[in-house]
């Protein structure tokens, strides 16, 4: 699927029985995003902030749609 977005994409997670999407990882095209959550699916991972096990997590690519939030998701990038 060829789907075209100038900021980016969010590899967002929903655990079993939570109702909050958590942001896992932010992607700048369509193609990575869904390649990353294929790897998740079969690989367990670990939250970000607290390094505890996903248990059973429901995996969502949201696009980013403002410029404003492309900046704030980005603020913390490491390069």
């Amino acid at each position: 699927m060829n789907v075209k977005n100038k900021y980016g994409y969010k590899v967002c997670y929903r655990e079993i029985g939570k109702h909050k999407l958590k942001i896992h990882l932010i992607c700048n095209s369509y193609d990575l995003a869904i390649w990353e959550i294929q790897y998740y699916e079969t690989n367990p991972q670990h939250d970000r902030k607290t390094n505890q096990l996903i248990k059973s997590p429901k995996w969502y690519v949201i696009p980013i749609k403002t410029f404003l939030e492309y900046k704030w998701l980005w603020r913390d990038c490491p390069f």
